[in-house]
């Protein structure tokens, strides 16, 4: 046997050795589609559709998962100073965790996975919980309470959603796909899609895909003025106001003379 014949073999051998191993983990190829993949931010923008689906699904259940980058949320506390008035008294930094996190399941994700799995791959608001940390100058912090109102906070703007029920899986096809209505108040950036495919309580594959966000045409060069030239920022804001003023009371004027 020559020398090109014994590369041939080996060549072959590690290749049905590597189909082998992938079989048997009980990985397969899942894919996951976007769309859109780019999200552009344009003046009149509030918001859009979003699709999400992909084909070789081999499981009955599908958690889709959308976050951007884990981080620091800063946000402000009430009281009631000297006891008589209400307002804001201090800072109180979320750490650990994402500026924008949705979950999408078919049914409740707690009865998809254990809630072990779920901590350890950081699924779901309660995996979210327990990794969240916060920093304060409040004295006896009751972390249970204001980790609560962070999630009811962030719910009401519209960046924090748990929707099970709504992601729609054909086991025939072996097809997932869900719709979601992606919130405008979700600023730029890139966000991280990951789709779980479950069986029996196991991750048995997974498929990873992004979405960007991005300002484009007179929403992206206002954005740059702010930053790079506020002060000229500042003189059209002023200008802008004023014309807007003065076209609401020229309405009301002609509206209110007979």
């Amino acid at each position: 046997m020559n020398v090109e014949k014994i590369k041939r073999f080996l060549l072959l051998g590690c290749l049905a050795l590597f189909f082998a191993s992938f079989y048997a983990s009980g990985v397969y190829a899942l894919t996951c589609e976007t769309t859109p993949g780019k999200i552009p931010i344009t003046l009149g923008y509030h918001g859009t559709k979003v699709t999400i689906q992909g084909k070789d699904l081999h499981a009955p259940d599908v958690i889709v998962q959308i976050h951007s980058d884990i981080g620091e949320e800063h946000l402000k506390y009430i009281g009631k100073a000297s006891g008589i008035f209400w307002m804001k008294l201090g800072n109180m930094i979320f750490e650990n965790v994402p500026a924008v996190y949705l979950v999408y399941s078919n049914r409740n994700i707690h009865e998809i996975l254990p809630s072990q799995k779920c901590e350890e791959l950081s699924i779901g608001f309660d995996s979210l919980k327990k990794k969240a940390k916060i920093r304060s100058s409040l004295k006896d912090l009751d972390r249970e309470k204001w980790l609560a109102e962070f999630l009811k906070f962030k719910q009401k703007e519209h960046l924090y959603r748990e929707q099970p029920g709504i992601v729609k899986v054909d086991q025939a096809n072996g097809a997932y796909s869900v719709e979601i209505d992606w919130p405008f108040e979700a600023p730029p950036g890139e966000y991280f899609v990951e789709v779980f495919a479950v069986q029996n309580g196991e991750v048995v594959d997974k498929a990873e895909s992004k979405i960007k966000v991005e300002r484009v045409g007179i929403e992206k060069q206002l954005s740059h003025m702010a930053f790079e030239r506020p002060a000229l920022y500042g003189i059209i804001a002023i200008i802008v106001a004023i014309v807007a003023g003065f076209g609401v009371g020229m309405v009301f004027k002609g509206g209110g003379g007979h």
